[in-house]
């Protein structure tokens, strides 16, 4: 089991940033959602929302990312 910290900080570092980008262009390709739509930017603060909650693995993000998204197929 992997284990995660929550942050404290609120502070996302360019690695955390590159990982929740390839995520969030991951899950906007698959539902065909253009960068800037409603459903993109609701994608993005729930992915900081996440990352604020200690998920930091790329696994673990893109199934809480798709299980929160309410829109997605």
């Amino acid at each position: 089991m992997v284990e995660h910290y929550v942050s404290k900080s609120d502070v996302a570092y360019p690695d955390d940033l590159t990982l929740l980008k390839k995520v969030y262009d991951r899950i906007c390709v698959e539902r065909c959602w253009a960068e800037g739509s409603p459903e993109a930017a609701e994608l993005a603060v729930v992915a900081m929302d996440v990352f604020r909650r200690g998920i930091f693995e790329e696994d673990a993000l893109y199934r809480e990312l798709r299980k929160s998204d309410r829109r997605g197929a």
